[in-house]
């Protein structure tokens, strides 16, 4: 009887704990960067944030961004909650190349999804790696993703059974720079069964570009702004996501073009002609 009664009670401890396992296993959350947690709206530039900002949350803690509020020629793409993003660029104050997601522990994690944007002008790939302790546990490779003028994003979804303690985030592909945001991250659930309708594509129509003033035709000097075309009444640029509209209009030279230098060697050969002729004449008279 006794050892009847022992088998029995040993049954139902094991399936309450199984139960309790499972409910703590199945907790989710999402981090959006405003209600989740409770964050004021960013500055819309990188440049305006001294330096990384660690945010910390429930579910995680997140490095080596800043928060951006309504980032500049950010484009409205689905999956980014406005108005906050966190990212990292190579032209902000400080900021490394990896974004990290350390999971907090008293929050069991078997699954890490969210958004990643491309904010660079060309196409990059990204690597997001997942450790349990210092052991890779899931690796995903973000291959090429699309400019940020045609709303470059791709979906990072990362399962392991057996628990995840850290997410990174880094970009992998060349050139060796870096503008990349991301926003929705979702805990022990897939971002698609948080944001569930509309899906949009991975390649959206391009976003208008930004006119620089009119000025004499110009190239670039640095790898942040895209110089996509020149005209008389100004020249359109393509840029990465938080940059800044008067460090785009500082990062053209002034070039003029082949006509002006003829222009400009007709114009210095009408003088001489026009000087040797009063020369000729005052010697005549």
């Amino acid at each position: 009887m006794n050892v009847r009664f022992f088998c029995i009670a040993s049954v139902a401890i094991m399936t309450v704990t199984a139960l309790v396992v499972s409910s703590v296993q199945a907790t989710t959350a999402v981090v959006d960067f405003e209600n989740s947690p409770t964050l004021a709206t960013g500055p819309s530039i990188y440049v305006a944030v001294p330096g990384p900002q660690t945010i910390s949350s429930s579910p995680a803690t997140f490095s080596g961004g800043v928060v951006l509020g309504f980032a500049t020629f950010f484009p409205a793409i689905s999956f980014a909650t406005p108005p906050n993003v966190y990212g990292t660029a190579d032209f902000g104050n400080g900021l490394p190349e990896q974004l990290t997601i350390d999971v907090n522990p008293a929050f069991p994690t078997t699954e890490v999804s969210f958004a990643l944007f491309n904010g660079e002008t060309f196409s990059q790939t990204y690597t997001v790696n997942a450790f349990n302790g210092s052991s890779l546990v899931a690796s995903q490779t973000l291959t090429n993703i699309a400019p940020n003028y045609n709303s470059g994003y791709a979906i990072a979804d990362l399962i392991n059974a057996g628990g995840i303690t850290r997410v990174t985030v880094v970009p992998t592909g060349l050139p060796s720079a870096w503008d990349f945001l991301i926003d929705t991250v979702a805990f022990n659930q897939s971002i698609t069964s948080v944001i569930t309708s509309p899906l949009p594509p991975v390649t959206q129509p391009a976003v208008p570009p930004v006119v620089v003033p009119p000025q004499v035709p110009t190239v670039p000097l640095t790898h942040g702004h895209h110089h996509n075309g020149e005209g008389l009444e100004g020249e359109l640029v393509h840029v990465n996501f938080g940059d800044d509209i008067n460090d785009i209009r500082g990062s053209v030279q002034v070039v003029p073009e082949p006509g002006s230098y003829i222009t400009l060697l007709i114009g210095v050969a009408l003088l001489g002609i026009g000087s040797v002729r009063r020369k000729g004449k005052a010697y005549r008279s």
